[in-house]
């Protein structure tokens, strides 16, 4: 779970600070949510490895 911080955070997930992304585990990205301390990433589309095809 892609997760953004909404304060400076220190502890299991290691030290971030405000704004910064992060990815974790179902489990505690839930319980960080639900404690307001970091908020869902937004989901990014995946990027393609192919070059888009352009019209001559």
């Amino acid at each position: 779970m892609r997760v953004i911080a909404l304060g400076t955070l220190s502890g299991a997930t290691g030290d971030r600070e405000k704004g910064e992304d992060f990815v974790v585990d179902a489990k505690l990205g839930a319980d960080l949510v639900a404690r307001g301390l970091v908020e869902l990433a937004p989901e990014t589309a995946p990027a393609t490895d192919k070059p888009a095809k352009t019209k001559e």
